[in-house]
């Protein structure tokens, strides 16, 4: 009789996560939800910097946070545009920067532990993985050699030697919308999956809103990267000559006298908060964003037409609104038509793309069942190397 191999759980996850947009963040957060359904008493600590207290609000102290300086961002000017200098400087100075975190990291080996290592997309998890001699996933819309590649930096040795960690990974998940994946074009291994969606991550304390009575009822939504702050500020004196729609806008970052204003207004509602932010969505009829991949998601799950604001030199948000137009989910917006054009760009949607964009996004459905997708391979990834151990 062939004795009965014990499968080993997951039961300790380091999660490495990017400050680069919200996106990320929320994308992991639903991973983690799910790997407790899996396993209740498995024990994740999150290495992170800027979203921590995020991450912290929603899940207290139910996980371990340890403070981890990002090594890889890009670098926004005012105007909103990818600042190419800042970046470079980031890109160039990140070899020494990952070292420096690593060697960090592993002075407390004795609490590194852990089974697996994920992260969205860290390039020195995947280096860390590799000295522990442990599985490492990646979680990906884009990976960071294939952005520099597609910008200006695509001979920097920089760019390649991300490459290089990425490639130490076991596998890359790559949730989309679209048979077209913005990776390299060498990764040996990969999978696409569905989107990662989790309704209910923005449910959960959240106020109440002002509920419109208006005929229309737009978001303007001030992502995470901040990207469009000034020019969403700058646009709000022209938003009252639109009487027929109420505004829902994001004021976190608006100056006290700039939020006065807005609450002053018959037909402009302040919003703060990212949770009350990303509930709105479901709730408006239409929205005014940026094109990252978060966004796009809820945009395509909860069949909400938009205005899809353009971003300079950058290759990811060029390969979103790409995807997005040529299926007819979204318009796309230019940086241009803030301010004074606003109105025009506005009334032009209305009128002759919104019913259509709506349409469409209705006559298709989208799984957002991607965390489970990854879950369960990761698993079965985990047990079979165990059981050949």
């Amino acid at each position: 009789m062939r004795k009965k191999i014990l499968k080993k759980k997951i039961n300790k996850i380091a999660i490495f996560i990017s400050d680069e947009g919200f996106g990320h963040s929320v994308r992991q957060k639903t991973i983690i939800s799910e790997f407790f359904k899996y396993n209740p008493k498995i024990q994740f600590t999150i290495f992170n910097d800027k979203r921590l207290l995020f991450l912290k609000e929603y899940f207290g102290n139910k996980i371990n946070y340890n403070f981890y300086p990002n090594t890889l961002c890009t670098i926004k000017k005012k105007s909103g545009e990818l600042d190419l200098i800042g970046t470079k400087k980031i890109l160039i100075n990140w070899p020494k920067n990952s070292n420096i975190n690593i060697r960090k990291i592993l002075k407390n080996k004795k609490k590194l532990d852990f089974d697996i290592i994920i992260s969205d997309l860290v390039p020195e998890a995947f280096q860390l993985a590799k000295i522990l001699n442990i599985p490492s996933f990646g979680v990906a819309r884009f990976t960071w050699d294939w952005f520099f590649y597609n910008t200006k930096f695509k001979i920097l040795k920089e760019t390649k030697m991300i490459k290089d960690s990425l490639k130490l990974s076991n596998k890359i998940y790559f949730p989309t919308f679209v048979k077209k994946r913005i990776l390299s074009n060498d990764y040996l291994n990969f999978q696409e999956t569905n989107l990662i969606f989790n309704k209910n991550i923005f449910k959960e304390g959240t106020n109440q809103f002002f509920k419109s009575t208006n005929s229309l009822k737009c978001l303007i939504m001030d992502n995470g990267t901040k990207t469009n702050s000034n020019l969403i500020q700058k646009t709000v004196k022209y938003l009252k000559k639109m009487q027929h729609i109420d505004f829902y806008i994001s004021v976190d970052n608006f100056s006290d006298q700039l939020k006065t204003y807005v609450a002053k207004q018959k037909n402009l509602i302040p919003i703060q908060g990212l949770k009350n932010m990303h509930r709105l969505i479901s709730y408006v009829d239409f929205l005014v964003a940026r094109g990252g991949f978060n966004t796009l998601t809820e945009i395509l799950i909860f069949k909400k037409p938009a205005l899809l604001i353009d971003e300079k030199n950058n290759p990811e948000i060029k390969a979103n609104l790409d995807q997005m137009h040529k299926l007819g989910y979204c318009s796309i917006m230019k940086q241009s038509s803030f301010k004074s054009n606003f109105e025009k760009k506005i009334h032009f949607f209305v009128k002759k793309n919104m019913k259509n964009i709506e349409n469409k996004l209705r006559s298709n459905y989208i799984n957002p069942n991607g965390a489970n997708q990854i879950i369960k391979d990761i698993v079965k990834i985990y047990e079979e190397s165990k059981s050949n151990c």
